[in-house]
Order: C-alpha cells, then structure tokens, then sequence
C-alpha cells in the first residue's frame, strides 16, 4: 500500500466489476471466458491462476459482486478460500468450481459462505443457474457470509479510544486487505470525521431514524475513505439528541455485517443507549484503559456487565500510554491483579507527534514508528494471530550450548 496517511477518499461510490473468473489453467480460462460472453456476461476480467490469482486481484481491486474461482491444485482449499472471502467482504457472491465430486467438500464450502460449488466439467446452463442463485441471495441464506463485529470502548475519557479505532480500522482495511465500516457512535463528540480529515456529514443520524435500513441506504450515507474503508459518523452537536433503542443499534450492526468484513465501533465510555449492547454481543470486545485506580475499577465493572469469553466472544485489554511516559500511577502487576487478567498488548506514549499530524489533514498513523508497531501486534491479535516470538540470536544459542 501507499504511504497515504488515513484518509484521503471522498463520499463518491465505486464498484467492481460484476463477475470476475478465475480458472485454473489458460485453456479452461478461455472456455469460461466463452462461456460468460454466451450468458452476456461481456466484459467480465477471466484470468488463470484459481485462487492465489483470485487473492492477489482482489487485494488490488474493488471486489466484484460475483467472483467464480477454480480450487484444483490447492492442498488445502478452506482455508486459503477463508482468506479470500475475508479479502471480498459479505456482499461478494462466490462459486467455486473443482475437480472432486465430494458431499462432504460442498457442505464445508456452504459453510464457509459459498454460494455455489460445480465439478468440472459443468454444463453452460448449471452455470447460468449459479450465477441467478448469486443474483438473487441478498436476502441471505442458511449459511449466508456475515462480517465480525469489533467493539471498542474506552474505560473512562481520554484514554485515545478513538485515535485506537482509526489506527485499527486503517491496517485492517489497507495492510489486511478487509472491507472494513467504521461507526462512531459517540452522537455528542464524536472524533473520526476528525480524525480522518473529513468535513461532511457520514450518515449517522440519518440511518439511525429511518424505518428501511438497506444496504443501498447505508452505501449512500457512509463517507468512503479509503478503497476499503468506509466511515459512519455524524458531526458532533451539543444538543440533546433523540434517544435511539437498543434493538435499532443492533440491527444497523447486523445490516453493516452484511456489507463489510470487519465492523468497527468506536464507543463512548458514557455508554450512551444500545452501545453497552454493541460491546456485550460484539464477536470481539476490546477494551482501553490507563494504568489507574479508576480505571481498574471502571473496568472490572465493565467486564461484569458484559460478561466472558464463554460463548466464543473474545477480549482484548489494550494500556493505552496516552499520558504516562514513565511511571503510571499503578505497576501493570497491581492494575492485572486488580482487575483479575492480564493486559493482552501495551500501545506506547507517542507523546504529541500523533496529535500534531492533524494539523496537517488526517491523523498519520506512521508518525510513532514504535506505536504503529504496536497498533499492528492488535490488529494481529484482532484477526486471531498470535505474535511470533522473538527470533533468538544465533550466537547467543552457541554460548548457552558452550
């Protein structure tokens, strides 16, 4: 990716193409290639390569609305068609075709969110009737692809909730390659629209009122940032604003899940209605705190509201050092064992290099080399990887055996 900053997108639309293919050698190419053009599909991009192809397209391009990706030769075919999906966002419907004639292959691939898969070789019209099926699932199915929902909170003010959230949402959407919506739901104070260098209104309160939420709706309303990136903010005010319910917040999370990979919520401290419901039913809670006494209280009381990790939901508890350099006011051994678990990942002060980037247009994430380092371990731990330990150094190993 480019060094470009967080934002540098306007609210305009863009697409990608309606169907891309990728076969698995160049004669199969060219025969799908025929066959698409018989169905009036003209102008669909079909190349070889199956699915390393389809990946390394699809993270420089606008995902299509229908992708066809060829699995032979792939030893493990899951998991690299898992990364692809994650790559494409919900939206994008998926047939996949192959050589193996397995029952047991195809209900796996339905439960990854395939829409179709077909053994070579297939017929022209089992074709056509693969791509209907794509045409006419945006009403979802049994196992219709959703995105995950990131909720973050701070545990009191200023702890640089927000600031965490842009950062995240940035390496999410452009080093990992994820269609990605961003929420700001603080209606009051909001600071993404900020943050990201943007001046227009991004939809909030609009979406928040209407009676038909609809993707096309939410399309419109939203601020695209970056090709992957799309925010949904309103402009702070200062006046009390119409309260909205918990079961309206909630299914605007369901319906962004059915447009993005990742959703990101950045959510007050004050909690305002339906964000404590956001943080408790989030696939992953991610929580920021100081090294402080209220904070550890403030904490310990948020995890007994939201609950563990028992259904699968995950947790994350981030030290963000947004105003202690050197010594705060608790050891991480005290904060841990007030809180009863430990801090998962540290983000270090970066004093006031990331606050004077702004000056310039959006917050530059590069600025702090050591905490964008760090920003990139969360987002790791975010997408479920561990960190790798460090590499021990080769001479050092020789004088432990001498």
């Amino acid at each position: 990716m480019s060094d470009v900053k967080v934002s540098s997108g306007t609210s305009s639309e863009e697409h990608g193409p309606l169907i891309a293919a990728f076969a698995f050698s160049e004669p199969e190419a060219g025969a799908l290639r025929d066959s698409l053009t018989r169905l009036k599909y003209l102008e669909a991009p079909v190349a070889r390569g199956g699915l390393s192809a389809a990946r390394g397209w699809c993270e420089l391009n606008q995902p299509p609305q229908m992708l066809i990706v060829d699995i032979e030769g792939e030893s493990w075919p899951l998991p690299a068609l898992e990364a692809l999906l994650a790559i494409c966002g919900p939206e994008c419907q998926v047939i996949v075709t192959g050589n193996a004639q397995d029952v047991g292959l195809y209900r796996s691939l339905l439960q990854l969110g395939v829409t179709e898969y077909l053994v070579k070789p297939y017929a022209l019209d089992q074709l056509s009737a693969a791509l209907a099926k794509c045409k006419g699932m945006h009403t979802g199915s049994e196992y219709a692809r959703m995105g995950r929902t990131v909720a973050i909170a701070g545990v009191s003010g200023g702890v640089g909730t927000s600031t965490v959230a842009a950062g995240l949402s940035y390496l999410l959407a452009t080093e990992r390659h994820l269609p990605t919506g961003l929420v700001d739901f603080d209606r009051r104070n909001g600071d993404q629209l900020l943050l990201l260098g943007q001046d227009e209104d991004a939809g909030l309160a609009a979406v928040l009122t209407t009676e038909a939420l609809d993707s096309q709706l939410l399309q419109r309303a939203m601020i695209k940032v970056d090709n992957r990136l799309h925010l949904l903010a309103q402009k702070p005010v200062r006046r009390h604003d119409n309260e909205v319910d918990a079961d309206t917040v909630l299914n605007l999370g369901g319906a962004l899940c059915r447009m993005f990979n990742q959703v990101v919520w950045d959510l007050p401290c004050s909690f305002p209605a339906g964000a404590l419901d956001v943080l408790t039913y989030a696939d992953l809670r991610i929580l920021v705190t100081e090294l402080t006494l209220q904070d550890a209280r403030n904490l310990r009381s948020i995890l007994h509201d939201i609950g563990d990790e028992s259904e699968g939901q995950r947790l994350l508890l981030v030290n963000n050092q947004s105003h202690f350099s050197n010594s705060p006011p608790l050891s991480r051994t005290e904060f841990e064992q007030i809180v009863g678990r430990p801090i998962d990942i540290t983000l270090p002060h970066a004093g006031n290099t990331l606050a004077r980037s702004l000056a310039l247009g959006a917050l530059d994430i590069h600025a702090s080399l050591p905490w964008l380092q760090a920003l990139r371990e969360l987002s790791h731990l975010a997408c479920g990887q561990r960190p790798e330990p460090a590499k021990k150094r080769w001479f050092s190993t020789l004088l432990r055996r001498a």
